[in-house]
């Protein structure tokens, strides 16, 4: 690569919330100022995360989330993600509707998925499943059968900004505040995508020590209010607790 060519590449880059061309009234856009993004390793130390209120958090939810435009009606916390001060995403914490669930470990502790023959999934769904699952090459060495207590569900992840690295760099300081509050016996955490949406979020779950450990398939729940997105196949991820908080003294150590 010439001198020329690196000296002349873009360091940052401009955000305008859209807000005055009447394109989205959301509290990201209604409430936020124009700001100049560096790029590269800079880019999180410009990331925050701080409390918001149901309202805030349904409003993001309502105007920017792919196919979760509601929100659950029990919540641990919500998390408002902000660069620069300037609110661009949310993340909702809660106790997820499971008794229990069996997780599955490799030969060096890693989590693995449950056994599933991709060829023999739905046809719209098996490109995906090869680019989130892990190989299903790895041998099942330990399992154990958890209490849904001891899980806690990322709810809601959601930008309302498209900005290089900002999915990353926003769930890694989210998980790091949230795990700081938790007096909780958690040893996981979990969260769901539908398995037709392979965006940034699916990046950065992997990128910050998530694995997809199976999926859901469709069908309404008797007792809930019935919603399109049960029709849907999702995916399943989890984090260990222990891999979040490491990802966290890394980030730190790393500034």
């Amino acid at each position: 690569m010439s001198t020329h060519s690196a000296s002349t590449r873009a360091q940052s880059f401009q955000h305008r919330p859209p807000a005055d061309t009447g394109e989205c009234s959301c509290p990201i856009h209604t409430d936020g100022d124009p700001f100049t993004a560096p790029l590269g390793i800079r880019f999180a130390d410009h990331v925050a995360v701080e409390p918001i209120d149901r309202e805030t958090a349904a409003a993001v939810y309502e105007a920017h989330h792919s196919y979760m435009g509601s929100l659950p009606s029990v919540n641990l916390a919500h998390h408002g993600l902000y660069f620069q001060d300037s609110l661009v995403g949310a993340i909702t914490y809660r106790y997820p509707l499971i008794s229990k669930k069996r997780i599955r470990y490799g030969v060096d502790g890693q989590l693995c998925p449950e056994p599933v023959e991709i060829d023999s999934l739905p046809a719209e769904i098996r490109t995906t499943a090869r680019r989130v699952l892990p190989s299903t090459d790895t041998p099942v060495v330990d399992s154990e059968v958890i209490s849904g207590d001891s899980l806690v569900e990322a709810a809601r992840i959601c930008m309302g900004v498209r900005m290089p690295n900002l999915a990353s760099a926003a769930l890694a300081r989210s998980q790091e505040r949230f795990l700081q509050a938790d007096d909780r016996d958690t040893r996981f955490l979990l969260t769901w995508v539908r398995s037709d949406y392979d965006g940034a979020m699916v990046r950065a779950l992997k990128d910050k020590g998530w694995t997809c450990t199976g999926y859901r398939e469709p069908g309404q729940a008797s007792n809930r209010e019935n919603k399109p997105i049960r029709e849907r196949y999702k995916w399943r991820f989890l984090c260990p607790v222990d891999t979040a908080r490491e990802q966290s003294t890394l980030a730190r150590w790393s500034q």
